[in-house]
């Protein structure tokens, strides 16, 4: 790893500050275990890690130095020191938290008491995403250019390690899901069937009996009825089996499992945020997104590895497929004048992208291969 710090002590440092944290596979543990790394390695009278929840907070996970307890602190959008940090994309300070009212929040707060004057909020991202953010701060003084530059580098670190740990929990439960979807799928295709027979009798009892037809009939409409319940019973149990909220990423994950396993090309699918239920238009528009881009990397780009990045944000919901491939073609135009062809097969996708009022971009990327982004608002659905 490549690092900007100049001090041989303090490269150091970092990797003694990081060593171990990557055989850690739950977030809460990482997370405790880095802010005590944090602590250490920094010099500041106090540090605490906030992990952005995907709706509008942060939430505090981790602290120390302080005699308070800092865990379970929400951070609503709009104020404060780490909103800013995030929303900037860049390290964020103040020398004095009880002046500054453009960056008090319940953290600050929390702080003031204990004389902790200056404060640091370095942004924790990956691949653009939001993850969380570090704090360090000082009691009667100001926090450090030093240390706000070890903390960006241990940021940088700790990241993926973050991306790694969340996605270990969500394969378990990934796992859990696609068990779900497949004792569903075997309740369709045998008590569903089974219903439909029942169903097909009863109607067959009503046509054909002579002997007494009026007890026949009212045998057979009684089983129609039975098999009508059974049948609304079985598509409840089974929309039970399959919450809404996983329904995507769980369908990503086979999707993505199905094209690495035919053609060799290693790929990774990584879930950020809190999966919510988007509506059957936005899903369906990013199953198609991530099944053209998929198409599109083994026709054309020739690559070895690709990386398919899911992210739920507040107010929105976006999909990155990125290969190591040869890029995109010479004169390659994704708005081609009319009665050009723009290949790929992009313009009916870029067509139900905007129709559904989001965006897609097409870019290479710092790999030489190609970047195809999709972003779509998010509301929220019941």
């Amino acid at each position: 790893m490549c690092y900007t710090v100049k001090s041989i002590d303090d490269v150091r440092s970092l990797v003694v500050a990081t060593r171990g944290l990557s055989g850690l596979s739950d977030v809460p543990s990482l997370i405790a275990k880095a802010c005590r790394r944090m602590f250490d390695l920094v010099g500041a009278d106090m540090v605490a890690v906030a992990l952005y929840d995907g709706a509008d907070t942060l939430v505090v996970g981790a602290s120390e130095g302080t005699a308070a307890d800092l865990s379970g602190i929400r951070l609503p959008e709009g104020a404060g020191l780490g909103w800013r940090a995030l929303q900037r994309s860049m390290p964020t300070t103040t020398g004095n938290c009880a002046a500054d009212a453009e960056h008090l929040d319940d953290l600050v707060e929390a702080l003031i008491p204990e004389d902790v004057r200056g404060l640091a909020a370095v942004p924790l991202t990956f691949n653009d995403n939001w993850l969380g953010v570090l704090y360090a701060g000082m009691r009667g003084r100001r926090v450090s250019p030093r240390t706000t530059l070890l903390m960006n580098e241990f940021g940088a670190s700790l990241a993926p390690l973050l991306v790694t740990a969340d996605r270990a929990d969500r394969a378990g439960q990934m796992a859990v899901q696609e068990e779900r979807q497949r004792i569903a799928q075997q309740l369709h295709d045998t008590a569903g069937q089974l219903l439909f027979q029942i169903s097909m009798s009863a109607k067959e009892i009503q046509q054909c009996a002579d002997a007494d037809p009026e007890t026949a009939s009212e045998a057979a409409r009684s089983i129609e009825t039975a098999a009508a319940d059974a049948s609304t019973y079985l598509r409840a149990a089974m929309h039970s089996l399959l919450p809404a909220d996983d329904a995507l990423p769980v369908t990503m994950r086979r999707d993505v499992a199905v094209f690495s396993a035919r053609t060799g090309i290693t790929t990774e699918l990584v879930t950020l945020g809190r999966p919510v239920h988007a509506g059957a238009e936005a899903e369906g528009v990013l199953v198609s997104a991530l099944r053209e881009g998929l198409h599109n990397v083994e026709k054309h780009a020739g690559a070895g590895a690709v990386l398919v990045s899911l992210a739920y944000r507040s107010h929105q919901l976006s999909l990155a497929i990125e290969d190591d491939g040869k890029g995109l073609p010479a004169g390659f135009d994704l708005h081609p004048v009319p009665g050009r062809d723009a290949g790929l097969g992009i313009p009916s996708l870029l067509q139900r992208v905007s129709g559904a009022g989001g965006v897609l971009r097409l870019d290479r990327n710092d790999d030489g291969g190609v970047s195809l982004r999709v972003t779509l608002p998010l509301v929220e659905c019941a």
